[in-house]
């Protein structure tokens, strides 16, 4: 069971009730966090805070429960860094290796052509420059490892803007200082339990009315009496969720606890209400078949095979993310997405799909060349898995990852000649198909050129035939491409032939010398 969020906008009328609250409850955290910081104890302070700020302890529980997911949050962003920097030297090391074997197999040259450099100097500078980056990250990395995380309320990108006024758009210090508080102070939350009243004490949300708890500190100011309630409220009529009202009224009536965040936008408040979404049995069934989805930085290619692993239909889904914004990528993805799971609740069956993670790729992608990072930083898997997981859970659709090793050339050789598909569908039936447990073995045709070792997992056999192909096309100065399988199942295929004229130049090479003295 996941977790939902709904938000509203706020009537006007209570905007300078919301900046007090923001502004009040800010300056609590930050003294809360550097309290900490300091070591003292948060059973004392809570005792202390409730004097000294004129809050009741809920409201004390609630920024402290906001603190402490922030110091989660930037705990987990300083791990992650360790590790891209971590990824970042491993990648550098192995190409100044890459580029140092080059360089001794590389001869003696005067320039050519436009270059003012021989051969060998481009790669003493290309090392020279990767050597520099890589202590200027190793310098980095024990930095980063000796300090422990802090926390900048308000964004360090703002923080920093402050020491280059004119090239972040502020005219002078105060205009900065004016947007730095005003950032600082933009939201806050108050979180509830499920043994009290509508889910939260401070904030209860009743038949499409709203009543907030007026804090000790703002009670002269704002605030009413609201029957059958202690303390006084503020309270807002005809709140209405515009998406999501009938999920919020269900996590009322089933005793819900409710969170309730309160953030400002472009100057207009909005509401955003946290719930535990509503658990939807699955309605999908293996029996039925599986759909495989096989996702690329521009196509999504899916294919559908029954009970038995039979193909059934295969198709393809365009997108295209390159150069888009994260919100024009999300909207492409939920599209994509939301057509996937009316296939697979169509044919009522589960979705198979990648398990992937490409942090590593991504932390040395600079090291790969620009097309390959182009692609890697156009690879939105975690957003499309998170887009495709949420949504198949409302839709009753179960979602399984299977390791997708080797799924490509097995498609490649195959099923994409066999079924007249793409490379990209026919990956998505070895992903459905390994739902399934289907043993994928090679080819005879392509089986012909490897040992045999039956002790071993059959995927040995497709990494060692990868391995095969790719070095046959080498020796041969031949190009490889993807359609050169398609045509893999005609008597001349260009695959089958180039590695039938490698393996001839072989036995030729390996001919038995004449003895002496015959």
């Amino acid at each position: 069971m996941g977790r939902v969020t709904y938000q509203t906008k706020i009537p006007s009328s209570l905007h300078s009730f919301c900046e007090e609250m923001a502004l009040k409850f800010s300056e609590i955290e930050r003294h809360l966090y550097s309290d900490l910081k300091k070591g003292h104890s948060l059973k004392d302070l809570k005792r202390e805070y409730q004097l000294r700020f004129g809050v009741n302890a809920r409201h004390f529980n609630s920024i402290k429960s906001s603190l402490q997911g922030k110091i989660r949050s930037r705990a987990e962003c300083h791990s992650r860094q360790l590790k891209e920097l971590t990824d970042s030297i491993k990648g550098l090391k192995k190409k100044i290796t890459q580029l140092e074997n080059k360089l001794d197999l590389a001869n003696a040259s005067c320039a050519y052509g436009q270059r003012l450099h021989s051969v060998r100097k481009a790669l003493l500078f290309q090392i020279h420059q990767k050597k520099r980056k890589l202590a200027r990250q190793q310098a980095k990395l024990t930095k980063l490892s000796k300090r422990e995380p802090s926390l900048i309320f308000g964004s360090r990108k703002l923080w920093s803007a402050q020491f280059n006024l004119e090239a972040n758009g502020y005219k002078d210090h105060q205009e900065w200082l004016k947007d730095w508080r005003a950032a600082r102070a933009s939201q806050f939350m108050l979180v509830g339990s499920h043994d009290e009243p509508a889910g939260c004490r401070n904030c209860q949300l009743e038949e499409k009315k709203l009543s907030i708890r007026v804090p000790y500190f703002l009670e002269g100011k704002y605030g009413q009496t609201v029957a059958d309630k202690k303390g006084l409220y503020v309270v807002i009529e005809e709140l209405v969720f515009p998406y999501g009202q009938e999920e919020i009224d269900w996590a009322l009536s089933s005793g819900q606890a409710m969170t309730y965040r309160f953030v400002c936008k472009k100057e207009q408040w909005y509401l955003f209400a946290t719930i535990d979404r509503r658990e939807v049995p699955i309605q999908t069934s293996l029996n039925n078949g599986c759909l495989g989805v096989d996702l690329n930085p521009d196509v999504i290619g899916w294919s559908y095979c029954d009970g038995e692993g039979n193909l059934k239909k295969f198709g393809q889904i365009i997108i295209n993310l390159q150069d888009r914004s994260t919100h024009q990528t999300e909207a492409t993805l939920a599209s994509a997405v939301k057509e996937l799971v009316e296939i697979a609740s169509h044919y009522n069956c589960p979705i198979a799909v990648e398990k992937l993670d490409f942090s590593v790729k991504k932390a040395s992608m600079k090291e790969q060349g620009v097309r390959y990072s182009r692609m890697l930083s156009n690879f939105s898997y975690a957003k499309f898995f998170e887009l495709l997981t949420s949504r198949a859970n409302r839709w009753g659709v179960e979602v399984i990852p299977v390791n997708p090793a080797y799924s490509s050339l097995i498609g490649l050789v195959k099923f994409m000649s066999m079924y007249g598909m793409s490379s990209d569908t026919a990956a998505a039936l070895v992903i459905a198909r390994r739902v399934f447990r289907h043993s994928e073995r090679p080819p005879a045709k392509y089986a012909r050129f490897l040992a045999v070792q039956k002790k071993r997992h059959v995927w040995s056999f497709w990494r060692a035939l990868g391995k095969k192909v790719h070095s046959a096309y080498s020796q041969s100065n031949k190009r490889l491409s993807r359609h050169d399988y398609f045509h893999s199942r005609t008597a001349n295929s260009r695959v089958v032939v180039t590695l039938l004229e490698v393996q001839a130049s072989g036995r030729k090479s390996k001919r038995r010398r004449k003895p002496t003295g015959a």
